[in-house]
C-alpha cells in the first residue's frame, strides 16, 4: 500500500505540503514492516512515524504561532487528541504484537485519521499560511533535517 500527497491534500504552503511526503513516506514504512510480518521492524518503523508525527505537529503549531492563525487552539487539539491515541496504539502493539485489533488499527484507522487531519485542519491552515506569504522560522528546519535521517 503506497500512500501519496494527492492534489486534493495539498495546501499551497510547501513546508507543510513537504513535511506531509515525508509523512506519507513514513506511513509506507510502517505498512511495508506490517505486510512483511515483522514484529521488530513494525515497532521501529512506528516509532520513526511517532517521532516525526512529533516534529510535524511541533513544526505546524510554531507556524500558527507565528501567523497569529485563529484556529491554532482548535488544531492543537487535534494534535493532541491524536497523539494520545497513538500513544495508547504503540502500548497495544507493544502488548499485543501485530495482532488483529493493532493490525486494523495500524493499517485503517492511522491512515484514515491522517487524510482526515489534513483535509480538515491543515489544509486551511496551509492555504491561510500561504495567503500571508508566512516565512517559517527555525522549527520547520529542524523537521526538514528530519526528512534525510
Amino acid at each position: 500500500m503506497t500512500f501519496k500527497l494527492t492534489s486534493e491534500l495539498m495546501s499551497g504552503f510547501e513546508e507543510i505540503d513537504g513535511q506531509h511526503r515525508m509523512l506519507f513516506q513514513r506511513l509506507d514504512g510502517v505498512m511495508e514492516a506490517v505486510k512483511s510480518d515483522d514484529l521488530t521492524a513494525t515497532k521501529q518503523a512506528f516509532q520513526g512515524l511517532g517521532d516525526y508525527l512529533i516534529a510535524h505537529f511541533a513544526a505546524e503549531e510554531s507556524f500558527m504561532a507565528g501567523a497569529s492563525y485563529p484556529e491554532r487552539s482548535r488544531h492543537k487539539s487535534a494534535h493532541d487528541l491524536f497523539m494520545q491515541d497513538f500513544a495508547q496504539l504503540a502500548r497495544e502493539l507493544e502488548a499485543t504484537g501485530l495482532s488483529v485489533p493493532v493490525l486494523q488499527w495500524i493499517t485503517a484507522r492511522v491512515p484514515e485519521w491522517i487524510k482526515f487531519h489534513i483535509q480538515v485542519n491543515d489544509l486551511p491552515l496551509g492555504r491561510f499560511l500561504a495567503s500571508r506569504r508566512f516565512r517559517p522560522d527555525v522549527e520547520s528546519r529542524r523537521v526538514d533535517k528530519q526528512r534525510t535521517s
